[in-house]
Parts: C-alpha cells; sequence; structure tokens
C-alpha cells in the first residue's frame, strides 16, 4: 500500500465522497477548483512553482487511491480521472483514509517495536554466544566434581561396612 501524509487525509476522503455522491468521475481540474489542490504558496502568492502541475499532484491521489483500491481511474486526452468502484461506499462506510491512516501509523508503531525487539534478541543472543565455553567449562567442572564426590561417598561407605 502507498503511504499518505495527514494532510492528504482531507482531499482523499474529498475524492471518495465526491465520486459516490455525484457519481461522476474527478479530475485534477475538479480538486483545483474545488481549492484541494491549491495552486497558491503558503503566502498566498501566484503559482507554487513555474513548473507546479495540479496533474502530477492528482496523479499521486489517483496512486493511493487505486493502491487502496477504493477507485478506479482512466487516462484521456484531457488526463487522469477516477471513477467510484463496487468497494468506494465500503471504504467510505469503514472510516475512509482517516482510519487507514491510523491503521498505517499502528501498522508503523508494530514495525517498529518488532525491530528493537530483533535488534534485543540479536544483542542476547551474541551475549549467550560470548558465555557459553565458560559455561561449558563450568559444567564440565560442576560433572568432574560431582563424581569425585560420589566415589568419595562410595569409598566412606565401603569403609563403613568392613
Amino acid at each position: 500500500m502507498t503511504e499518505f501524509n495527514k494532510e492528504d487525509i482531507e482531499t482523499l476522503n474529498f475524492i471518495v465522497e465526491q465520486v459516490l455522491n455525484t457519481g461522476s468521475s474527478m479530475s485534477a481540474k475538479d480538486l483545483v477548483e474545488s481549492r484541494k489542490i491549491k495552486m497558491v504558496d503558503k503566502a498566498g502568492y501566484g503559482s507554487l512553482t513555474p513548473d507546479f502541475d495540479a496533474e502530477k499532484e492528482f496523479t499521486r491521489y489517483v496512486h493511493i487511491l487505486e493502491s487502496f483500491n477504493v477507485c478506479k481511474s482512466n487516462a484521456t486526452k484531457e488526463g487522469k480521472y477516477v471513477i467510484s468502484n463496487s468497494y468506494t461506499l465500503q471504504f467510505q462506510k469503514q472510516g475512509g483514509f482517516k482510519k487507514a491512516y491510523a491503521d498505517q501509523k499502528d501498522k508503523k508503531k508494530k514495525e517498529n517495536l518488532e525491530i528493537r525487539k530483533t535488534k534485543i534478541d540479536l544483542e542476547l543472543s551474541e551475549k549467550m554466544l560470548k558465555e557459553y565455553p565458560k559455561t561449558k567449562w563450568f559444567a564440565r567442572i560442576g560433572f568432574i566434581l560431582a563424581v569425585a564426590l560420589a566415589v568419595f561417598e562410595i569409598i566412606k561407605f565401603i569403609k563403613q561396612l568392613k
């Protein structure tokens, strides 16, 4: 699945809502007209950059929508547009991209925990491998002492019988 930012949630949910409510397609032009793709910079001046293209931004949104299997896209001479599919309404009822973003965050958190766990397991394994030869010698010495004590007890027992 394609990851998206928190700022994208509003626009992505807007696209899903519009294709469901209108029953028609949506294009980059529609997003610019509805001011979901802004053609001004943060200070409110003209265009973001001379090479800024609303179609590129819309293509990014289309890629996200398709990766979640929420909408179908088609391309024409005028550009790309999206339309709803059989999963669009169900996706919206399940919480839309707000829920998908929360799931994405939970997944990242889980992955980070698993990475930490793996690192800790690796460190513990390395420590255990370093300690293994010492433990092995302690076990050998313990076995020799146990055998020696057993022999000593047997000899002591035999002397008591005589």
